[in-house]
């Protein structure tokens, strides 16, 4: 009888993890319609992104990036929707362009451990001698 508690517990919490992830995209696509700000795009497109939305996130990414330049967390979003849709090469070229915008920011340290990790050639900045 408790494995069975245990299941329903299970499925009682992804449930609300999917009702959770589903009320912050409709509150993303509210505050994006209200003030259309580069703020809101992004909660829409991690929103779009935690739903498992890859191609409307990607879309909506696209559209922050064109509105706003090369925004680094547009960008570094955009190379894990690419990264997780399996496009790798498009995944590592989103992710050096974050790390050419501003090779010290956090962002950037994030991306080139993405890249590390797909392409165990690549040397992020901690590991070179320069």
């Amino acid at each position: 009888m408790s494995e069975r508690l245990y299941g329903d517990a299970k499925a009682t919490a992804k449930v609300a993890d999917v009702n959770r992830k589903q009320r912050m995209l409709e509150d993303a696509e509210m505050k994006v319609r209200q003030d259309p700000n580069a703020r809101n795009h992004t909660k829409l497109v991690n929103a779009l992104f935690d739903l498992g939305r890859m191609e409307d996130a990607e879309r909506e990414a696209n559209k922050l990036l064109q509105a706003y330049g090369e925004d680094l967390q547009a960008l570094t979003d955009l190379g894990f929707i690419y990264k997780n849709q399996g496009r790798r090469e498009e995944a590592m070229k989103t992710f050096q362009r974050v790390v050419e915008l501003q090779p010290r920011h956090a962002l950037a340290r994030c991306a080139e451990n993405e890249i590390w990790m797909m392409d165990p050639s690549f040397k992020p900045s901690w590991m070179r001698k320069e």
